[in-house]
C-alpha cells in the first residue's frame, strides 16, 4: 500500500505511475494547484507521463512563442524564441484527477501504508540558499505570445500573458518590502514593462523565491518529492519539471522496490540525484545573478549561495538509516 499526501503536479502524477505499476494507491489531499508555465521540455514530459499525445490537458492555456529579455542595466534587449504555454492550474489538475487509474482511492484521512509519498509543501527542515522573495500578481496585459523579462535597480521582473486580456508579474529581490503593492507597481514600471501592462497588479502575494533542498528526501518508508522536497529560483523559469521529474524518480524507486532492489541503495540514489541537480541549480542562479548584481543585498544573496553550493558538494546522505547515511 501507498499513500500520497498532496494532490499538486507531482502527488497527482507519482499516484497515477505508481498505480500503472500495480500498486495499490491512497491519495490524500484535493487536487490543486497554481498556474503553471510550462516550456516545451516539461510539455513533451506531461504529455508522455499522462499518455496525452494529443495535448488535450493544456487545452485552453495560453501559447507562447518567445521571451523578451533585458538582463542588465543598459544591455541590449533580445527577443529569443521559447514555446510554452500558460495554463491554467486549477483546471489542469482536474483533468489530471480525471486521468487517474481507479487503483488510486481518494481519502481525506490516509490509512497506514507501507510506503508514504510527502508531495504537500511543508516548513523548511533547514535553511534555504538565500533570503529573496518573489512578490506576484495579476494585472491585466494586452494579449500576446510574448513574455518579458527585465533587471531592475532592486531584482528583477518577468510578465507573463495569461489570454483573455490577464497576466502574471514576477518580481524578485533579496529584501521583502513593506508595501508589496506599490513595490510590485514601482518594479513593473523600473523594468520598462508599463507599456504591456496596463492596470494596476491585483491578489498581490509574497513568497520565499531563494532555492530549497531538504536534508531529509528519502528514508525508509518514506520519499518527499515535489514542492515537500525542493524548491527552485524563479530565475529558472521551470516549476513544473521539479515536480515531474522527482515524481518520475520517486515512482521508479518504489518499482525497483518492489523488484526486489535494496532500499538503501534506491534511496542513496534518490537522494545523490536530488543533491546533484540542486548543486548544478545553485551554479546557474549564481552565474546569472553576479553578471549583474552587485548591491550589498544581492552580495550577500550570492555568499549565502556560495556557502550553499559548498556544503551541497559535500553534504552526507540523510535517510534516517545507518546503512544508506553511510552511502556518498
Amino acid at each position: 500500500m501507498i499513500v500520497v499526501h498532496g494532490a499538486g503536479l507531482a502527488g497527482l502524477t507519482c499516484a497515477r505511475l505508481a498505480a500503472r505499476d500495480g500498486a495499490e494507491v491512497t491519495l490524500a489531499g484535493a487536487p490543486s494547484m497554481a498556474d503553471l508555465v510550462l516550456n516545451e521540455a516539461e510539455i513533451r514530459l506531461l504529455t508522455d507521463v499522462w499518455d496525452d499525445p494529443g495535448r488535450r490537458l493544456l487545452d485552453g492555456g495560453h501559447r507562447l512563442t518567445a521571451r523578451w529579455v533585458r538582463w542588465g542595466d543598459g544591455a541590449v534587449p533580445a527577443e529569443v524564441a521559447s514555446p510554452a504555454v500558460a495554463v491554467d492550474g486549477a483546471r489542469l489538475a482536474e483533468g489530471l484527477a480525471r486521468r487517474l487509474p481507479d487503483r488510486v482511492r481518494r481519502a481525506e484521512t490516509a490509512p497506514a501504508a507501507d510506503w508514504t509519498i510527502g508531495a504537500a509543501a511543508r516548513p523548511a527542515v533547514n535553511p534555504p540558499a538565500g533570503r529573496r522573495v518573489a512578490v506576484a500578481g495579476h494585472v491585466t496585459m494586452a494579449c500576446t505570445g510574448v513574455s518579458r523579462m527585465a533587471t531592475t535597480g532592486r531584482g528583477w521582473v518577468r510578465a507573463v500573458p495569461l489570454g483573455d486580456g490577464r497576466g502574471l508579474v514576477r518580481a524578485v529581490t533579496p529584501v521583502p518590502p513593506d508595501d508589496p503593492e506599490g513595490f510590485l507597481a514601482a518594479e513593473i514600471e523600473a523594468a520598462g514593462l508599463g507599456a504591456w501592462v496596463t492596470g494596476p497588479p491585483e491578489g498581490v502575494t509574497v513568497v520565499p523565491a531563494a532555492p530549497w533542498l531538504s536534508r531529509q528526501r528519502a528514508e525508509q518508508g518514506r520519499i518527499h518529492i515535489g514542492g515537500a522536497v525542493l524548491r527552485l529560483d524563479p530565475v529558472s523559469g521551470s516549476g513544473a519539471g521539479p515536480a515531474l521529474r522527482t515524481a518520475v524518480l520517486a515512482a521508479g524507486v518504489l518499482r525497483q522496490l518492489r523488484d526486489g532492489m535494496p532500499a538503501a541503495e534506491l534511496l542513496g540514489h534518490y537522494h545523490r540525484r536530488l543533491g546533484a541537480a540542486f548543486h548544478r541549480h545553485l551554479t546557474g542562479c549564481a552565474a546569472h545573478y553576479r553578471r549583474v548584481f552587485a548591491g550589498p543585498e544581492w552580495a550577500g544573496e550570492l555568499h549565502i549561495t556560495a556557502t550553499a553550493r559548498h556544503a551541497q558538494r559535500g553534504a552526507p546522505v540523510f535517510t534516517g538509516r545507518p546503512d544508506v547515511a553511510a552511502m556518498t
